[in-house]
């Protein structure tokens, strides 16, 4: 007969596997059939106990597939080999190129340098006060002014408003077509740019067959050519493949600056003085009609000057008059004296006072009349004056036009802008271009960040891919 005891620990063993099956003790309550939001390990009962047990990936897999979830996505092992790769390809390789480039092929280039300011000279002639000129402030706190004696006059240099306009003409003179034609005539800038010097750098040399335009855009790129209005300084850099060439490009941009300062200056010196020469001339012509004009009264009416002859005439009949009435005073006398009217005293006295009555009326009709009597005196007198009133007038205009004339002479004469070249050009000793380090360091940190920046877009496309 079996023990008691022993058939009660056996049902109550049985009671517990069962209660472990229904209810594992780690295992989630809630519906998660795969059980990754319990713990990795769960416990499981058996008839000889609990035991640690770690579920299986095929397992877990399967029991999401049953449970209608997807598959989480799982990473790539990232390729190393493609990465360095790309490295080499877009950094190293185009570092490296750059590098042989700068140091096998590129060209030695040397530099010349001048600085200039235009300043601006307004003469003080003998007699004529000197003109002002109006600044701006800017102007005036970066140029002084200047005052040359020399002679009867003086010359006052400013670097007025119309200097730093002719620094700014200057500095685009520089950089523009025109002085490569000028130089090219000089000094064949061309064929400078096409040294045999720089016959391996195809990227510095300027290929002389190519049209100007293409040579314009290269010729900015080896002249700087700045201005600053603070200072009213320009400064001018040159590069060319030789000193020597260099210097020489520099004293010829000199020379054709002086050039186009000066003709600048000269062309309103030139039409003032052609203005004021014909002014002279018109007032020439002027006085000459007059004179004419004159010339013809004096011979139609037959008198040099008729205001003479009017004063001359005007004085006698005063003096007719005068002696009229001192006749008649002493015919008065007289006859009160002596009672006798008949005597021959008073008939003396009255054919004198008779004769000086005629003289005075016939006085008095040449001044009203001409000698025929045609014309009144009075009338050619007027005429004659506006005649030579227009003479004088004319011969006045003569003389203000030629000192007009002498005055523009005298500013034409005189330089009224200066181009001063302080800081002349001088031959290099050594090449400052290429600066071969720092253009290969710009060009790997360049190549770098490209790579980088490439880089971060590929991977963000493969992500979203």
């Amino acid at each position: 007969m079996p023990d008691s005891h022993d058939s009660t620990s056996d049902r109550a063993s049985a009671a517990a596997r069962s209660r472990s099956r229904e209810n594992p003790p780690y295992a989630p309550t809630f519906d998660d059939p795969d059980g990754e939001f319990g713990n990795d390990r769960y416990r499981e009962s058996t008839e000889d106990g609990l035991k640690a047990r770690k579920p299986d990936d095929r397992q877990r897999g399967a029991g999401r597939a049953a449970g209608g979830l997807p598959a989480l996505p799982q990473r790539k092992p990232q390729s190393r080999r493609g990465l360095l790769l790309s490295f080499i390809l877009c950094v190293i390789l185009p570092t490296a190129l750059a590098a042989t480039y700068y140091y096998l092929f590129a060209a030695d280039q040397y530099v010349s340098q001048f600085k200039f300011a235009v300043m601006e000279s307004t003469p003080v002639l003998p007699g004529i006060p000197p003109t002002m000129t109006t600044t701006s402030p800017s102007t005036q706190m970066g140029s002084g002014a200047l005052t040359l004696m020399g002679g009867g006059g003086a010359a006052m240099m400013t670097g007025g408003a119309n200097a730093a306009m002719q620094n700014y003409v200057v500095v685009d003179y520089l950089l523009s077509r025109q002085i490569l034609e000028e130089l090219q005539k000089k000094i064949n800038v061309r064929a400078i740019y096409d040294s045999p010097a720089a016959k391996d750098d195809l990227w510095a040399r300027f290929d002389a067959k190519l049209p100007m335009e293409r040579f314009v855009r290269y010729w900015n790129r080896m002249v700087t050519a700045t201005y600053d209005p603070m200072t009213s300084v320009a400064d001018v850099t040159i590069r060319a493949f030789t000193p020597q060439d260099a210097l020489l490009i520099a004293e010829n941009m000199v020379t054709l600056s002086e050039d186009l300062v000066n003709g600048i200056a000269k062309r309103p010196q030139v039409d003032s003085v052609r203005f004021a020469e014909g002014e002279v001339k018109r007032a020439e012509v002027r006085m000459e009609r007059a004179r004419e004009a004159l010339k013809d009264y004096r011979l139609q009416e037959g008198v040099i000057d008729p205001t003479g002859a009017l004063s001359t005439n005007i004085a006698l009949v005063q003096a007719l008059r005068s002696q009229l009435v001192q006749q008649q005073a002493d015919l008065a006398s007289l006859l009160s004296q002596q009672q006798n009217a008949n005597s021959p005293v008073a008939q003396s006295m009255r054919a004198r006072l008779a004769a000086t009555k005629d003289q005075l009326d016939k006085m008095q009709k040449e001044v009203s009349k001409d000698r025929e009597g045609n014309r009144i005196l009075t009338e050619l007198v007027g005429r004659y004056e506006r005649l030579d009133l227009e003479r004088q007038y004319a011969q006045g205009a003569v003389v203000a036009a030629q000192q007009a004339l002498d005055q523009a002479r005298a500013n034409a004469a005189a330089q009224h802008l200066y181009l001063t070249p302080y800081v002349r050009p001088i031959l290099a000793e050594s090449a400052l271009y290429p600066k071969r380090a720092q253009s290969v360091l710009i060009a790997a940190l360049a190549f770098f960040g490209i790579w980088v920046v490439g880089l971060m877009v590929v991977r963000s496309v493969a992500e979203h891919v």
